[in-house]
């Protein structure tokens, strides 16, 4: 059964800065270690309706040592973690986006969605979503693992992303 997941990560700058550093090239390549085997990809589009999308692919392939050994036992050859974000134009003061995760390895998936949106002293950005594992038996301890990666995943940008606000 997936595991839902809810966080939230406040900003002390408003909607449009914050937005505009999510969808910023520069900020997600500096997210990549140099000495990573990953690669991130930006891709500026639109939909259906002529709305633009920035999607930002993020792919790196992850040393399981630190991984607990319930992981690392059904893991079958090397893991790839893929992150796809997806964000829509700022309207009426707030912006959406999608999320999407998955490995190679293990049979994960994260779904969620972004929102991003006023708070009392600048920003919040809310993160609803799921994370499945689909092994039989060791499935849902997995997914709460996976819920703990996003929950860090979600502290780290909100972190890298303050440095980069204040700093610039």
């Amino acid at each position: 059964m997936p595991k839902r997941f809810e966080f939230s990560a406040d900003f002390d700058h408003p909607v449009d800065r914050v937005h505009a550093l999510l969808t910023d090239e520069g900020y997600w390549r500096s997210r990549m270690p140099p000495q990573s085997r990953g690669s991130v990809r930006v891709d500026r589009t639109s939909d259906g309706d002529g709305q633009s999308l920035v999607t930002v692919t993020m792919t790196e392939a992850v040393d399981t040592d630190t991984f607990p050994a319930l992981v690392r036992k059904v893991v079958r050859g090397e893991m790839r973690m893929e992150r796809i974000d997806t964000w829509r134009a700022v309207h009426d003061g707030r912006a959406s986006g999608t999320l999407a995760g998955s490995a190679t390895g293990i049979p994960v998936t994260i779904d969620g969605e972004y929102t991003l949106r006023p708070g009392t002293s600048g920003s919040v950005l809310d993160v609803r979503g799921t994370a499945t594992v689909r092994i039989p038996l060791v499935g849902s301890q997995i997914e709460l693992l996976v819920r703990q990666m996003v929950s860090q995943v979600v502290e780290r940008d909100r972190a890298e992303a303050h440095r980069r606000l204040d700093n610039g």
